[in-house]
């Protein structure tokens, strides 16, 4: 390789068989500055006799070509006496299979597919003289591409003048010697505009034509028509018809045709821009669709640049996305060319510092002069456009698109980008959310499998949707069937009817219940929006371990009522041994206090026992109205002494239950007890019984103290107290309202609270009905 280090002037060689195509990628090389000395050859041949004697700095060669073709004129450089070119560019119309292993085998430095640009080579030519150690020429930002003119002419005298005239008006020209080759250079190069003569070998002008017109691809190049003869006007009205947009008849005029082709250049500019603009529109619904089916993040990413990068031009395009501590995440990076150098993104904290404060896009013309993008001195980039991608709460990232063109991107292109950045984040963030739900998804999954309580989801319609190994163990297998309800009469028709009654009910719904094997199962039924979870929870051990403990508390109870009853009675008698002092009188008072709160705690204890043991109750039809009467009357003193008014309201025929009488007297007793105790002076409390559909309601009422709404899910709960600073001094052993729950459950019924802290409490019992009768009778008691 040839010295560098001290490079001043610059030789580069550009080789292509098309010397029109070589002339005019060496004029816009040239412009690039004085330093610069450029030679142009027309085959390979041709390029060893001007490099025999000098050496050159960079080699610019086409593939294919008559006589040596690009790789060999490469290889043969490399044994150049004097260096080989310390720089290589191949420009090659097909990427052939083995073409890059070859070229990195001879150090080929860039690889460019046709079409190509002269201010893409010039580019990077301007980069390879920076690397070279030369000053970085000026290329400048305004440079704008020369039409690209095809000649199809059979006679090479035509191709030479045609192309003569077209070159001294700044015109790139092309020329094919018959239809076929026309139709290649036109498929290929992808020219301005093609002149066409009409008669020529292998297809003639108007297959040609036919053809040019017959391919999307190339059907809206414009095209003239050229003849010799005078066409008669079936013919030209035939050419037209065709889609010729003019023609010109020879021997022509040089200034009509050359004013034709620039009339017709001017009209294809301006459809250029119509087409374009409509493939802009066109991108978003396409794109649209396209995202709207994706829900990777990566392929998202891929989508929208490359969508991007191919309709706006640009020659690579970035994705940066960002944490939502607005640190960088991601970037994604996508080139036009794939053999082009592909700069990484510099640091973008400016830009993004002045969008984040904006909520604007920004357009930089010329990056070299801009602080807003620092970019590596062997970056092509000279312009850009970067647009935000706004989330629904936050920016998720930018959208950079970068060109080799100082000044490409206008307010238009940054507005599309805008609109297509606003649907790339849509998508991202769904993309993100439907990530988070998979992940959710398969944690829950995970804890579902490991539980050993059996889990099982329905649908509206009752039909299984998930269930867990423990499920799956617990049910016979046949009984579980996604998309189908569970089976009923395999055992499991108690679990089925919860479910239906949670499925009516659409509230939570929990009860114990017996599996085939007799085993307990703690069932919950939940409904949630769209089905219903159930967790089977097995509490065969618990209850075992319960019922143990009940009879231990039954027998307690009962051996210890005796002894009490032994106490309450001697400590009567005291007084009747002998005169007692008054010391001894308040300790024998005390003694019976205690001995009867005993008492009391042991007979609570001993009648929860026996409704958890399920000892069967001694019922019969009761007249409920008759036991709360008793009730009331039975605490009428009571009600007296801390001047209350109580009421009792029901209706004057009985209201028949079926029941034990004494035990739903002492539900009410306790109810109308605690009403009584946590109501102050002078409260009011009511008893009312009202029948409704099949059951009957009984409310107690007071204007107590009321209880705080932390505590309210608790008050049944076995010794469970409401400590505040109006009913901590009130005595109790938390057993009352525990009682009148068992009680009443064991009855069928169910009981409820509701109460306002300072205005009171109501209790409702609710009972099924034996038979009901007529209307209400309010009964006042004092």
């Amino acid at each position: 390789m040839m010295d560098t280090s001290k490079l001043s002037q610059v030789r580069i060689l550009v080789v292509d068989d098309h010397p029109s195509t070589a002339t005019t990628l060496a004029r816009a090389i040239a412009q690039m500055g004085p330093k610069i000395e450029v030679l142009s050859a027309n085959s390979g041949e041709n390029a060893l006799m001007l490099t025999h004697n000098k050496p050159v700095d960079i080699l610019i060669t086409d593939m294919m070509m008559t006589g040596i073709n690009g790789l060999e004129l490469i290889e043969k450089l490399q044994t150049h006496p004097a260096g080989r070119p310390a720089y290589t560019i191949l420009i090659t119309a097909y990427d052939v299979p083995g073409l890059k292993i070859t070229a990195r085998r001879l150090k080929v430095n860039e690889i460019i597919i046709k079409p190509v640009r002269p201010e893409r080579v010039c580019q990077i030519v301007a980069s390879a003289i920076a690397d070279l150690g030369g000053t970085l020429p000026a290329v400048l930002s305004d440079m704008k591409t020369q039409p690209k003119i095809l000649v199809a002419d059979d006679l090479p005298d035509n191709v030479a003048l045609l192309s003569r005239y077209l070159v001294n008006e700044g015109y790139a020209c092309l020329s094919a010697a018959n239809g076929g080759e026309a139709l290649l250079k036109t498929r290929t190069e992808m020219p301005d505009l093609v002149l066409l003569d009409m008669n020529m070998p292998v297809k003639d002008g108007f297959e040609t034509l036919q053809e040019i017109r017959s391919d999307p691809a190339i059907g809206h190049i414009p095209v003239i028509i050229l003849t010799a003869a005078r066409l008669e006007p079936m013919d030209m009205q035939m050419a037209l018809n065709m889609g010729a947009d003019d023609y010109v008849t020879k021997p022509f005029d040089r200034r009509e045709l050359l004013a034709r082709i620039r009339t017709r250049l001017r009209v294809k500019e301006a459809e250029d821009i119509i087409r374009r603009r409509n493939k802009e529109l066109n991108l978003l619904p396409e794109i649209g669709k396209e995202l709207s089916a994706r829900l990777d993040v990566d392929e998202l990413t891929d989508v929208v640049l490359r969508r991007t990068v191919e309709t706006l031009g640009a020659f690579q395009g970035h994705i940066l996305l960002l944490e939502p501590d607005g640190y960088q995440r991601k970037t994604y990076r996508f080139a036009a060319d794939e053999y082009s150098y592909q700069a990484n993104l510099p640091d973008m904290t400016a830009a993004l510092n002045q969008i984040r404060d904006t909520r604007q896009g920004v357009i930089i013309g010329d990056v070299r002069r801009d602080a807003r993008w620092l970019a590596q001195p062997e970056d092509l980039t000279r312009s850009v456009v970067i647009v935000p991608m706004f989330g629904r709460f936050e920016l998720l990232g930018l959208l950079v698109l970068a060109h080799e063109q100082g000044g490409y991107f206008l307010q238009e292109h940054m507005l599309l980008l805008q609109a297509l950045a606003s649907q790339a984040a849509i998508a991202i963030e769904n993309a993100r959310l439907f990530l988070s739900t998979k992940q959710e998804w398969q944690r829950l999954g995970a804890v579902l499998q490991c539980a050993a309580d059996a889990t099982l989801m329905f649908d509206l319609a009752r039909n299984l949707s998930l269930f867990n190994i423990a499920a799956e163990n617990l049910f016979a297998k046949s009984a579980l069937r996604l998309g189908q309800p569970l089976t009923e009469g395999a055992g499991y028709d108690v679990f089925v009817d919860l479910l239906a009654e949670a499925a009516n009910a659409e509230k939570h719904q929990s009860r114990d219940i017996t599996w085939p094997d007799n085993r307990i199962f703690r069932v919950t039924i939940t409904p949630l929006e769209g089905g219903y979870v159930a967790s089977l929870h097995d509490i065969s051990d618990f209850k075992r371990l319960e019922r143990v403990k009940n009879e231990f508390i039954m027998t307690a109870s009962h051996d210890l009522r005796s002894p009490i009853t032994m106490v309450r009675g001697f400590s009567k008698l005291l007084s009747q041994v002998g005169p007692l002092n008054p010391d001894q009188q308040n300790f024998v008072r005390q003694i019976q206090s205690a001995s009867e709160t005993m008492d009391a705690l042991v007979q609570s204890l001993f009648e929860l026992t026996k409704g958890d043991l399920g000892e069967p109750l001694q019922l019969a039809d009761v007249n409920l109205s008759k036991i709360a009467a008793n009730a009331v009357q039975a605490f009428g003193s009571q009600v007296k002494a801390k001047q209350q008014r109580l009421t009792f309201v029901s209706q004057s025929a009985p209201i028949k239950v079926r029941g034990n009488e004494l035990l739903l007297f002492r539900a009410l007793g306790n109810l109308l007890g605690n009403a009584i105790k946590y109501s102050p002076q002078g409260g009011k409390i009511s008893i009312t019984a009202k029948v409704e559909n099949k059951t009957v309601k009984i409310d107690v009422q007071d204007t107590g103290y009321g209880i705080p709404a932390t505590d309210l899910p608790f008050i049944f709960d076995r010794f469970y107290r409401v400590r505040n600073g109006n009913t901590s001094q009130i005595e109790g052993n938390g057993l009352g309202l525990a009682i009148v729950k068992s009680i009443v459950e064991n009855h069928g019924g169910q009981v409820s609270v509701e109460s306002e802290l300072g205005k009171g409490t109501c209790f409702s019992v609710t009972l099924p009905l034996v038979s009901t009768a007529d209307p209400a009778l309010a009964v006042p008691f004092l």
